[in-house]
């Protein structure tokens, strides 16, 4: 197999997962998705924007959950 048919987003690039709309994210974290769309304005939870199609992928709301974790000692 090659690189070009194991890789379809191309040579280089990582795999993004599945992309989820804000809607989506916003049920799944019990919250507006109107908070969704701030955090993404803000640059703090990356997007896809594929026309005027907004996409998160499952890579980029992992990693805005883990910069955004509460440290476990804080009370």
């Amino acid at each position: 197999m090659n690189s070009q048919t194991s890789n379809p987003i191309g040579p280089g690039s990582r795999r993004i997962g599945k992309l989820r709309t804000v809607d989506e994210y916003a049920d799944l974290w019990g919250v507006s998705p109107r908070t969704v769309q701030r955090q993404i304005k803000s640059g703090a939870l990356r997007a896809h924007r594929i026309g005027r199609l907004v996409r998160i992928s499952d890579a980029d709301a992992a990693a805005f959950l883990n910069k955004n974790r509460e440290n476990e000692g804080d009370d």
